[in-house]
């Protein structure tokens, strides 16, 4: 079982990573909302497209992914603790850290970033924190849902008693994943009239939740039917040919549209653009997480001693990233290199130093435990 399962740690250290060069992205460029920004975004060049066209690629997979995984273990878990002892541990693994993102990490990289001149840190305290009349989730929203989750699959485990469990369900042809991408989008679509991408209560960007919710049920279902060990050959490229050829789609839709001339309104609402960016989605996740399932279990379902020291690391990346990236990024501010350049630098050195300063905090007393 352990043997078969190192592909999924090893996807995890890779969308880890990804997730500190998405972050990067933002600031120097892309499309998205950051904590700290070093390009001015007004005028539309090569970088800032490029950059946001990556993102958005990102966007469409990653943190859905990163659900997947979480929920494959949750049968496991669950069958293994019951539920009380499974929501203990999983409120000390997430609330914890949650905790200690929302009122120490974003908090303070917030007020560096921006506040530092204007206000003592005690201040901004006491009129943003300690007042609740701002959030700082930040990319601990991903903890936060986790948590909901959680909560509902331990309600759904106790009402239904595995009556559901013995239900033999086969990994999804394509036909089937094609109707689950349009449904997708249309769904996505509908919530964005409401919810634009980047909006939402608690910090949850609802607009993207739909394949969020989907991505966390195919992660049980996954565990429960066998389907890693499932995917057909032949589903695997067709679907990686599906998503490499959506890639230019989306952008070249934008410019039919008025892209180009300022007209962006992609992120939600009644048009076109909305529509096209929800239907595109799906397309590009689907296709880029069969391909990467199949490809790292093929070719890196193993471990030694440097992936493991990552995987072991990874999660505590993700916690502190934020500081290290805007830090980078300051230093890097008025250095006369072009963006895509910093972007580059500061994304390899984020990297490098968020996995180093992790490793450190390990091995402080009881951070294994809920690291």
């Amino acid at each position: 079982m352990k043997q078969r399962l190192f592909f999924l740690d090893n996807i995890r250290v890779f969308l880890t990573i990804l997730l500190v060069i998405f972050h990067t992205s933002i600031a120097y460029g892309a499309s998205g909302s950051w904590i700290l920004e070093d390009v001015d975004k007004s005028k539309v060049n090569a970088t800032i497209v490029l950059l946001t066209i990556f993102t958005a690629i990102c966007q469409s997979f990653f943190m859905g992914l990163f659900f997947f995984i979480s929920s494959y273990f949750f049968p496991i878990s669950y069958e293994k603790k019951g539920a009380l002892r499974f929501l203990r541990g999983r409120l000390i693994r997430l609330g914890i850290p949650l905790l200690i993102y929302y009122f120490v990490i974003g908090p303070m990289t917030i007020w560096y970033a921006k506040f530092r001149e204007i206000q003592t840190l005690a201040q901004f305290y006491k009129d943003n924190v300690w007042s609740f009349r701002w959030t700082f989730f930040g990319p601990a929203w991903f903890l936060e849902a986790s948590i909901y989750f959680t909560l509902l699959y331990i309600l759904f485990r106790l009402l239904s008693r595995d009556r559901l469990q013995k239900k033999s369900i086969t990994f999804p042809n394509g036909k089937t994943l094609v109707v689950v991408a349009i449904a997708l989008g249309f769904i996505a679509f509908a919530v964005r009239l409401v919810y634009p991408t980047g909006t939402g209560p608690l910090e949850l960007q609802l607009g993207y939740f739909p394949s969020y919710i989907l991505l966390f049920i195919a992660g049980i279902l996954a565990q429960r039917q066998g389907w890693l060990e499932q995917i057909p050959k032949k589903l695997q490229r067709i679907w990686k040919w599906v998503a490499v050829s959506m890639i230019p789609v989306m952008p070249l839709g934008l410019v039919a549209t008025g892209g180009l001339e300022g007209e962006v309104h992609f992120e939600g609402g009644f048009n076109i653009q909305a529509l096209f960016y929800a239907m595109w989605e799906p397309f590009i996740c689907l296709g880029i997480i069969i391909f990467l399932l199949s490809y790292f279990q093929k070719r890196f379902n193993k471990t030694n001693a440097v992936s493991k020291w990552l995987a072991d690391n990874a999660y505590t990346v993700y916690l502190i990233h934020p500081p290290v990236v805007v830090g980078w990024t300051m230093a890097f501010h008025g250095v006369g290199l072009p963006a895509i350049i910093k972007w580059i630098i500061v994304s390899a050195l984020s990297v490098a130093v968020c996995f180093i300063v992790a490793s450190a905090i390990r091995m402080l007393p009881y951070a294994r435990r809920v690291l």
